[in-house]
């Protein structure tokens, strides 16, 4: 008599492949379309945006045919120069999971994982809004606790602009912020002879740092000139409409910097308590759309998988029943058994008697076949 239909339970995924699974799930509800960017590229796509990848060692080889191709660093580079939006009316919304090769000197060369996502189109405001808002959502499906970092760089440049700081000073000024070096800040308006009043709003920028909407109040005061009246509009729409899950806290921090030749207007950096480092990093790269020749604007972001390893392995994966058998036994029972567990959407492993399980994390043990019998 054939047995009724009975509805399986699908056993667990280990949890960081359903954390990818939930990333991907929130994507595609989205509109985003996954794409599978070429492992291999032109050299000089990365020679010419080094800056762009912040790292200075390429893997490389030569093909066949004489060509020096490298092992990609860097995923948006890929997708950036492949991308067919040339027209200012066409959007396109795009994620990946891919890995990256970077080098350490502690480590060499590692693949490191990473899921991502890129809108590339017209300039269109909702982009700041979905991205950002993507980002907090993805960092609240990895963990309980997670914190953004946002920034804007049309409001950090333009107040060094209005201020009349050249470029080589800007790039040294932004990278002391980045450092989030008061010291280094007032040592390099002081060196410079920037007029008091203009080294106090730099100053000023340079410490704010704290709760989103209550820090735009003391950012309004710097406020002079178009550039950076846009720039506090588009942070002052994102505080009013994007809002962070429970355990969430979004900062604004001007310390969140990037290379200007490639960025501009919003960027922003992502968090999980328990993890340490940037697990997610993004933001407005329209400069380097226009330097790769292409008339349309940029946002997205990257997570870095691999930082996520440590944080899932203390949710080690535990098997429902581990069953341990003499040798020889009836294996077609044993098998049958093992069958009628997995039809109920069980785990099993079966290990002979005798075997070292001490490794093995199990919630019922099962001795065959003193407890053979099907149940």
């Amino acid at each position: 008599m054939q047995k009724p239909a009975t509805q399986k339970r699908l056993p667990a995924f280990f949890p960081l492949e359903a954390c990818v699974l939930r990333l991907r799930a929130l994507y595609e509800s989205r509109g985003f379309k996954q794409i599978s960017p070429p492992m291999f590229e032109d050299y000089s796509l990365y020679l010419d945006n080094k800056n762009f990848l912040g790292a200075d060692w390429i893997l490389t080889f030569t093909d066949p045919v004489g060509r020096l191709r490298a092992i990609k660093p860097d995923v948006t580079l890929s997708i950036a120069k492949s991308t067919v939006s040339g027209q200012l009316d066409c959007t396109e919304k795009l994620y990946y999971t891919d890995d990256v090769v970077r080098f350490s000197p502690g480590e060499g060369c590692r693949a490191l994982p990473q899921i991502g996502l890129e809108w590339i189109g017209r300039d269109d405001p909702f982009s700041n809004l979905e991205v950002l808002d993507l980002a907090l959502r993805s960092l609240a499906l990895i963990g309980e606790e997670s914190a953004v970092d946002v920034s804007h760089l049309g409001f950090s440049s333009g107040l060094l602009e209005d201020a009349n700081i050249p470029p080589g000073l800007e790039r040294e000024l932004l990278a002391a912020i980045h450092d989030k070096s008061i010291h280094g800040v007032a040592a390099l308006l002081d060196t410079n002879g920037i007029p008091s009043e203009d080294k106090e709003r730099i100053l000023t920028l340079a410490g704010l740092c704290g709760p989103f909407p209550s820090e735009l109040g003391r950012a309004k005061t710097l406020v002079r000139g178009p550039k950076m009246e846009r720039a506090f509009e588009e942070l002052l729409t994102l505080a009013d409409i994007v809002r962070p899950t429970a355990g969430q806290a979004v900062n604004l921090d001007f310390s969140v910097v990037s290379d200007l030749d490639y960025y501009n207007g919003l960027i922003f950096t992502g968090y999980i308590n328990g993890i340490p480092g940037v697990v997610c990093g993004g933001g407005r790269y329209d400069n380097l759309m226009k330097k790769l020749g292409k008339r349309s604007g940029a946002i997205g972001f990257a997570i870095q998988l691999h930082r996520l390893e440590s944080y899932f392995a203390k949710y080690s994966r535990q098997l429902d029943v581990l069953i341990t058998y003499k040798n020889p036994c009836n294996w077609k029972t044993l098998l049958e058994l093992v069958s009628d567990f997995n039809e109920q959407g069980l785990t099993v492993r079966c290990e002979s008697e005798g075997a070292d399980i001490s490794g093995i994390s199990y919630a019922k043990l099962i001795n065959f076949p003193e407890g053979g019998s099907a149940q």
